[in-house]
């Protein structure tokens, strides 16, 4: 190559090398660049964010703080305390909440070895609190919780590596309607399944689709092949909103989980109001 021709060209290599990486996001924008947008709030709630794990730590935790920072500064909901002192959950401390956000707590259990701190938990929801658990908040508790919460981790055979078909199973449902446009889906997670889970006791929103061929070359447990990944219930006079989804990073930006997600928590703030009643399984309705 002539240099007068190389001379001409580096300019050229060099603003696109810039170009690409002014393009490359933060975490953070991509965030904000797929956070729907809503209609204002009644007002601005105050929301906990507990991120301590007392098992395996999910590398999406501190995406899962940002998501919340975002969401609350974007739609105006809610502004967000980030903690994970124990300490928020004693009466005099919970109460300036109107949720709490688990965000990836694995075998909470273990860090609510107070007998004391469980009861003003359980108290709180049962009288008006809201909670929005994601993921591994779904993993492990003492038995109020995990009724409170609708089910317990019982394994993952659809792992985070794969791609899995997911139904929506009440596409005219408020929280889950505008989640592509109503429809099936698929999205690259882990998924979890569940023990000490009663349909009847909650609204299934998302499932796996147990129809699907790449869903059913891994085998699940449930002798009623009921896979639930995202519900909600009613708990005394609180509220609950329940995500499988939350394992991978890149569902933290995914917009149409996202989507999910604004409209879970204006149901357990209280800002919308929407069917809790349990359905049946899709694939039983006659």
């Amino acid at each position: 190559m002539k240099k007068s021709l190389l001379l001409a060209i580096l300019p050229v290599l060099a603003l696109g090398v810039f170009a690409a990486s002014e393009k490359k996001l933060s975490e953070r924008d991509l965030v904000l660049a797929n956070m729907p947008k809503i209609e204002a709030p009644k007002k601005k709630h105050q929301i906990l964010c507990f991120s301590k794990p007392y098992g395996f730590r999910h590398g999406s935790i501190e995406i899962g703080e940002t998501m919340l920072k975002v969401m609350g500064e974007k739609t105006g909901l809610f502004e967000v305390t980030v903690s994970e002192d124990l300490a928020n959950f004693e009466p005099g401390n919970i109460k300036k909440f109107d949720a709490i956000c688990f965000n990836n707590n694995t075998h909470i259990q273990k860090g609510f070895k107070d007998e004391a701190l469980r009861e003003s938990l359980i108290s709180y929801v049962k009288n008006g609190g809201g909670v929005f658990a994601i993921h591994s908040a779904t993993d492990g508790g003492w038995p109020e919780y995990v009724d409170m919460i609708g089910g317990n981790f019982n394994g993952h055979p659809w792992g985070a590596g794969g791609t899995w078909d997911i139904a929506n199973e009440d596409p005219k449902h408020p929280i889950v309607k505008g989640v592509h446009e109503g429809k099936g889906f698929k999205l690259k997670d882990e998924l979890y399944q569940y023990k000490d889970f009663d349909r009847s006791k909650q609204r299934v929103l998302m499932a796996l689709d147990m129809k699907s061929e790449v869903n059913g070359k891994k085998k699940g447990n449930r002798k009623d092949n009921d896979y639930a990944l995202a519900w909600v219930k009613e708990y005394g006079k609180g509220r609950v909103f329940v995500s499988a989804f939350g394992h991978n990073k890149e569902v933290f930006y995914n917009p149409e989980i996202l989507k999910m997600w604004v409209e879970g928590f204006r149901y357990i703030l209280g800002e919308t109001e929407v069917e809790t009643a349990s359905i049946s399984k899709p694939d039983s309705k006659k």
